[in-house]
């Protein structure tokens, strides 16, 4: 029995590749044999699946295999999945709307933006017709499908499991710095954090924030106009981007923080917050797309961009050790309910109902 994930990439830092290497290892404890078909030669850690080429794939298959389309978004040429024979599953993990894109970027990369969102949902409209079943990665993400007559919709969370840290025993480590980790692009509203530092340093001046991600050059022009923010608030040497660090110094840059701080708009998971739930600081986030529901009941949200007030939450919490113990404590405890997910159980059970 075989088992093919088709994707764009098969990276280890992201959500898509993160999930992607999780189910192959599920699926082996299940019996399977596991493959990637990707259209974009893999680079990372060796695993133990095999390795194909959309454009060069020549395995032999049958209606017994699972396919597996990990979807962000049109890019990967699908027509393979399609055509091949066996089950098919669409694993759908979100499409950015364009408006993110819009004065944070070009005109023509905007517009690009709009033409890959409505291909996007053509897609998805024809991923409908022949797909056995889909499964998301959130309720977010599975009510985004609602308008589409997907057969056998599950919500199953990413297939990974985090690692949990010690918290520290005082709110002002490392001088009340902030963190978060994820790419740049619009939709994260780093401008948004950017600005809200500049509010919070007043209050500690030693503060840094730390901004962990990677620069996406499709993305023309928003990198720039972050660095253009931070000089215009004279914030050089306390706003950190920092670029190209592995997992584990991520999280240890993570752990040396005193809280993580989300101002994304869009999400269809988010992974950096429960990766920093496990890092034993507390973390705050925008009440936006899949976040609540990531979070469930770890963490505060908070649902306007009100820095003065934010500032005053996010430091009462910090500062009082109830709030701040009772805070990570919560965060634990979502993450061990992330770990428990029985993904096994739950996988083998739909695959024994029968998808078709």
């Amino acid at each position: 029995m075989n088992v093919f994930q088709h994707l764009d990439e098969l990276k280890d830092s992201d959500g898509v590749g993160n999930d992607a290497i999780g189910l192959a290892d599920v699926f082996r404890s299940l019996g399977y044999k596991t493959h990637f078909i990707t259209r974009i030669p893999r680079k990372g850690k060796p695993l133990q699946s095999t390795f194909h080429l959309v454009g060069n794939f020549h395995e032999k298959t049958n209606a017994n295999d699972i396919h597996i389309l990990h979807y962000g978004g049109a890019g990967y040429p699908y027509t393979l999945f399609q055509n091949l024979p066996g089950i098919k599953i669409l694993r759908f993990h979100n499409i950015t709307p364009a408006k993110f894109y819009k004065d944070t970027t070009t005109e023509d990369i905007f517009h690009a933006m709009e033409k890959f969102e409505s291909l996007s949902y053509l897609e998805l409209a024809s991923l409908s017709i022949f797909c056995d079943s889909v499964w998301c990665d959130s309720q977010f993400n599975y009510e985004t499908l609602s308008a589409y007559d997907f057969r056998n919709p599950y919500v199953i969370p990413i297939c990974k499991s985090y690692q949990k840290f010690p918290k520290k025993e005082t709110d002002s480590h490392n001088n009340h710095s902030l963190a978060f980790v994820g790419r740049y692009s619009p939709q994260k509203k780093w401008e948004d954090l950017i600005t809200f530092f500049s509010f919070w340093e007043k209050e500690y001046p030693d503060a840094k924030c730390y901004c962990i991600g990677s620069i996406i050059g499709a993305f023309d022009g928003y990198f720039e106009r972050l660095t253009d923010i931070v000089r215009k608030l004279q914030l050089e040497n306390k706003v950190q981007f920092l670029m190209g660090k592995s997992d584990s110094e991520v999280l240890t840059i993570i752990q040396n923080s005193s809280a993580f701080v989300s101002m994304s708009e869009h999400e269809g998971f988010c992974l950096p917050i429960l990766e920093a739930f496990g890092c034993g600081i507390p973390v705050f986030a925008f009440a936006a797309g899949a976040i609540p529901g990531t979070m469930k009941e770890g963490g505060k949200l908070f649902h306007s961009k009100n820095y003065s007030s934010l500032v005053q939450m996010i430091k009462n919490n910090l500062s009082e050790k109830h709030h701040r113990d009772q805070m990570i404590g919560s965060q634990y405890k979502v993450l061990d309910d992330y770990n428990d997910f029985p993904f096994s159980k739950v996988i083998s059970g739909i695959l024994q109902s029968g998808i078709k």
